[in-house]
């Protein structure tokens, strides 16, 4: 879950790199030899669904003390994850896709076609 926001900023490259040079790394793995920057694994070409499928189902396998823990722990991910694509969704970044379809002839989107994001 510390990961969300950078798997998230796959859909927004522009986003992406200009918090990467901004702002230091803010997640850490601490475990192994020394700390060290936490990376993502690269899985943008497979979007967020099946991620969030992913991390719900890690969730539901893991131990949980109390006994309605589980179902609150998986509706606080699902909370959390849509407010960070929100924001970086108000940041103004388009999200990467493509389209196919007519253009006119300024060379802008008109008629009939189809617009496939990232997501």
């Amino acid at each position: 879950v510390s990961t969300e926001a950078l798997a998230r900023l796959a859909y927004f490259p522009g986003l992406g790199k200009l918090l990467e040079e901004r702002l230091r790394p803010k997640v850490v793995e601490i475990d192994g030899a020394g700390p060290r920057v936490a990376e993502m694994e690269d899985r943008a070409d497979e979007g967020m669904g099946p991620r969030n499928e992913r991390v719900i189902a890690a969730i539901e396998e893991a131990s949980f003390t109390g006994k309605g823990d589980k179902p609150v722990v998986v509706q606080l991910y699902r909370a959390y994850a849509t407010k960070v694509g929100n924001a970086m969704v108000r940041s103004g970044e388009v999200v990467k896709g493509e389209y196919e379809g007519e253009y006119n002839a300024a060379g802008e989107r008109e008629g009939r076609g189809v617009m496939r994001l990232a997501n």
